[in-house]
């Protein structure tokens, strides 16, 4: 195979919904009139596009439909959406709005083989995890997990390369994934038993592909848990071999945050900054970048959203060596 489909670039992005930007949100960073979807539209897809990805994984995704998966499609990528039945965008909407999470691919470089929506149905919101281990219902987090058929460079496909191309045997496991967000002991155990779930799924969707078991697995998400945590450590140690944080590997600590909001009112009042995003990869892939983050000057004493970053998350970036 060509030098081009032994390497993948991903970025994880959680892009804040619509329904959670409003007044009743309380964010102070910027002007409700800036803080709204059609104002941070352009500026969030021309951030996305510009990276010219191979995978692109999003969270807080309420406007799929109108919105990503047009802009997406143009620029050349298939996606996968998960609408979260249980969404809070629903009450801050008035029923209009639900987030979810995406995963976007480009279409010449990747071909969808398989793909789970962990958890999907659940009876409600909250699940009974003893009984969920059981096998009765799961919750696996706002989770996608998609397995992937790395295809060579398009010139490559119907020419003296065609036998090469059809048994081609390299693939990827993507999860992307989106948690619980209450920061309290309760919430730190759901997302545990969540991500628990997730991985169960992933190691399924790698067991079933027909041409490798050890397929590279790659988890990119919003955690809303630091590295300390132990839905960070399940995700580390859901798979054979492990898995390794692409920021951490590169550059000896995870960032100094992912994100950093100030927010007043009833809903989730007071500063949040801290790392609670991540790209998770195989020990047996190299890493040959991360995309550089913002630091606080950039930002500005307000935090996120601003000006040049139109989420209340930044954007992470990770450049692999998958074969």
């Amino acid at each position: 195979m060509s030098r081009s489909t032994d390497t993948l670039s991903v970025i994880q992005y959680n892009v804040l919904a619509d329904a959670l930007s409003g007044p009743d949100a309380g964010f102070t960073s910027m002007p409700p009139c800036d803080l709204a979807f059609g104002a941070r539209r352009a500026k969030l897809l021309g951030k996305i596009i510009a990276e010219d990805a191979d995978v692109v994984c999003l969270q807080e995704v309420d406007h799929y439909h109108d919105a990503f998966k047009p802009a997406m499609d143009a620029a050349g990528y298939d996606g996968i959406y998960r609408e979260d039945e249980w969404s809070p965008c629903r009450k801050l909407s008035g029923g209009m709005l639900r987030d979810g999470v995406a995963i976007f691919y480009k279409r010449e470089k990747l071909q969808l083989c398989g793909m789970d929506l962990p958890g999907v149905p659940r009876r409600s919101k909250d699940v009974d995890d003893d009984k969920s281990l059981l096998g009765k219902c799961i919750d696996a987090g706002k989770c996608i997990v998609a397995r992937f058929r790395v295809l060579p460079p398009r010139e490559e496909t119907h020419g003296p390369r065609w036998e090469e191309y059809q048994n081609s045997t390299l693939e990827v496991v993507v999860a992307t994934v989106h948690l619980d967000s209450k920061k309290d002991e309760e919430g730190a155990k759901k997302r545990r038993n969540q991500a628990f779930h997730m991985m169960q799924a992933v190691e399924k969707m790698r067991s079933n592909s027909p041409t490798n078991f050890f397929l590279p697995v790659i988890v990119a998400g919003d955690f809303n848990a630091v590295p300390s945590e132990p839905a960070v450590d399940r995700v580390r140690n859901g798979v054979a071999g492990g898995l390794r944080s692409a920021y951490e590997e590169i550059n000896g600590i995870h960032p100094a945050f992912t994100t950093w909001k100030i927010r007043s009112g009833n809903y989730k009042k007071g500063e949040a900054k801290m790392c609670i995003d991540y790209i998770f990869v195989p020990r047996e892939c190299g890493i040959l970048s991360v995309g550089a983050l913002p630091d606080e000057n950039d930002i500005g004493p307000k935090g996120l959203p601003c000006e040049k970053h139109p989420s209340d998350h930044l954007m992470l970036r990770a450049d692999l060596k998958i074969q």
